[in-house]
């Protein structure tokens, strides 16, 4: 049986994603940040239902996270037939306008073919990852990545509220309400991390024009979601990035 590995290490966790030959997503699962990226791809392995040296006929690795990169790259090497570590320079149906693409990260990139995978490339595409951080990117008819922006995502606004003060108290953005007028401290931190995100994206989507259509992906794009914050179309796809990663091994 033929196995292909999608890999993508972010600011917070390790994530991995198993495919068959045909394309289709077999078993995904995420991993403490201090895994070694090859102990994460014999985990899953396991988990479905293989040889823990099975060998992978494919794989795609993208990360963020520079210092971790060059041990997951060895421990991945011995179990591929063929790797990539994704960047800039990697052969993808994407054409890259950024002034400084050596900077770009490969989230970002995976994101976007990602995006593509799930909703073509005939209209403009709002690509926005709402995770740690919260990117914006833009992606033009005919498979253009036309630059975007980063900003702090959701969590990292609330710590930094209460690292960087003096009153303000330690806030999640799980499990409380978010008004649109906080009525105490906790929701007034809470609704302006929670819907200054959600204010963000839709000036994004007008930037991007009235045909775009934003695809989402990152653990807090649920939470915009399902607060019903989101006023625009939108396709939301938890496995963006690991999509994005595939289509470069289907290429």
């Amino acid at each position: 049986m033929q196995v292909n590995l999608t890999i993508d290490r972010g600011n917070t966790a390790l994530k991995a994603a198993l495919w068959d030959g045909d394309g289709h997503m077999l078993v995904a699962c995420k991993g403490d940040e201090s895994l070694p990226a090859g102990e994460l791809a014999r985990t899953l392995l396991v988990k479905a239902g293989l040889p823990a040296d099975t060998p992978f006929d494919a794989a795609v690795y993208c990360t963020v996270v520079a210092s971790d990169r060059a041990e997951d790259i060895d421990s991945l090497t011995p179990l591929c037939r063929r790797l990539t570590d994704l960047n800039s320079s990697t052969e993808m149906p994407l054409c890259i306008d950024y002034e400084t693409c050596a900077t770009l990260g490969a989230d970002r990139i995976a994101a976007a073919l990602g995006a593509i995978a799930v909703a073509g490339s005939d209209r403009p595409l709002l690509v926005s990852d709402i995770g740690t951080a919260v990117t914006y990117d833009f992606v033009r008819p005919g498979n253009i990545f036309s630059g975007g922006n980063i900003a702090p995502g959701i969590d990292l606004r609330l710590r930094a509220l209460a690292a960087f003060t003096d009153a303000l108290p330690a806030v999640t953005s799980d499990g409380g309400d978010i008004p649109v007028w906080g009525v105490s401290t906790a929701t007034a931190m809470r609704s302006g991390a929670v819907r200054g995100v959600a204010a963000e994206l839709e000036y994004y989507h007008r930037a991007a024009g009235q045909r775009a259509l934003a695809v989402l992906t990152g653990g807090s794009a649920e939470l915009l979601i399902n607060h019903d914050l989101i006023t625009f179309d939108y396709i939301y796809d938890p496995y963006l990035v690991h999509k994005g990663l595939y289509s470069i091994i289907k290429q």
